[in-house]
């Protein structure tokens, strides 16, 4: 899912902007009213910043929609508040969606944001490797990870699986949300980082490094950040609704990203500082090319990708067997 600690511009966001995004009291939305209130998970970022032009903009509007955003505090759980009726969809994970779903819950993933799954391996760069060796470098070395849950959890397992080793070739190192500073301060030799958070800011800063792929574009392992419903709660028209805004949004970033910044600086006033605003353009960057499938905007469910990663996932220990239903195609 999108880190929801480290993200790059975490310490911008005020506390009055999250409170006026919040919701506080769960809600029904009335039968074709259009009404939809929309989860981010934590705080005010860039990497949302599709679900802030489509509002500013009048996208979701034209789509026949009234989106409400509401990020969620620090401490809550990533599908509390759509399992509880606070909201009516969450942007998040789809394989935390997954693993949620194949644990009882109702959560279906009906459209996928980031067409590429965004965590690599990234590792310290006085490091003496070849990353030509591919993920069986990791044998013998620490790799940091948030903890043993969620994507970055995920991640590290298929990293570890596709190079053909084990856990125990590979000491995972609990490190919370401190990749950065645990991998510059060499308190792990590696760490799982997002191509649009972790990364830029090594790059940002100068502090190179190795970068090792850990899934194929055409044949990913995991799926990342999509929209989440909960069973049958909101209309497929609905859902499909929101999918197209959130398509013609990011299809709006790619074509004018200062319209996308604008509308992300109204959520995090910090922004008004130029070196602030250069660093949001950067992740934007690194954002908006995780939605391209063959060079276009698509937020189109892979049966084909959600059914390897439910697999992966139960061969991996994770699940015990996938979900009846986890996923939808709206068409």
């Amino acid at each position: 899912m999108i880190n929801r600690r480290t993200l790059l511009l975490g310490s911008l966001a005020s506390v009055g902007a999250i409170a006026s995004l919040s919701a506080c009291t769960p809600r029904t939305p009335e039968p074709g009213s259009g009404k939809v209130t929309v989860g981010l998970t934590y705080i005010p970022n860039v990497q949302f910043s599709a679900f802030y032009l489509g509002v500013s903009a009048g996208i979701f509007e034209r789509h026949g929609l009234d989106v409400t955003l509401r990020h969620h505090g620090q401490q809550e759980d990533v599908f509390g508040a759509v399992l509880g009726g606070q909201e009516d969809i969450v942007f998040a994970s789809a394989d935390e969606a997954t693993v949620a779903a194949a644990r009882g819950q109702e959560l279906r993933t009906f459209a996928v944001s980031y067409q590429t799954y965004p965590i690599q391996v990234l590792g310290r760069a006085d490091l003496t490797i070849d990353p030509a060796g591919g993920l069986e470098v990791l044998k013998g070395h620490t790799l940091g990870i948030p903890g043993h849950f969620g994507s970055s959890y995920y991640a590290a397992l298929a990293a570890i699986h596709k190079a053909g080793l084990s856990e125990a070739d590979v000491e995972l190192v609990d490190i919370g949300y401190t990749g950065i500073s645990a991998l510059t301060g060499e308190k792990v030799d590696f760490i799982m980082g997002f191509s649009n958070n972790e990364l830029v800011q090594l790059e940002s800063q100068g502090l190179g490094g190795t970068v090792i792929p850990v899934f194929d574009a055409d044949a990913p392992t995991l799926v990342g950040p999509s929209l989440v419903t909960v069973g049958t709660r909101n209309s497929d028209d609905v859902l499909r609704a929101l999918a197209a805004g959130m398509k013609e949004a990011e299809e709006a970033i790619l074509a004018d990203p200062q319209a996308a910044l604008d509308a992300t600086a109204e959520q995090v006033p910090a922004m008004a500082d130029p070196v602030q605003r250069e660093s949001a353009a950067k992740v934007l960057e690194a954002t908006s090319q995780l939605w391209l499938r063959n060079g276009k905007v698509d937020v189109s469910v892979d049966p084909a990708a959600f059914e390897r990663m439910g697999t992966f996932l139960a061969e991996a220990g994770i699940i015990e067997a996938l979900p009846e239903k986890f996923y939808l195609q709206l068409g």
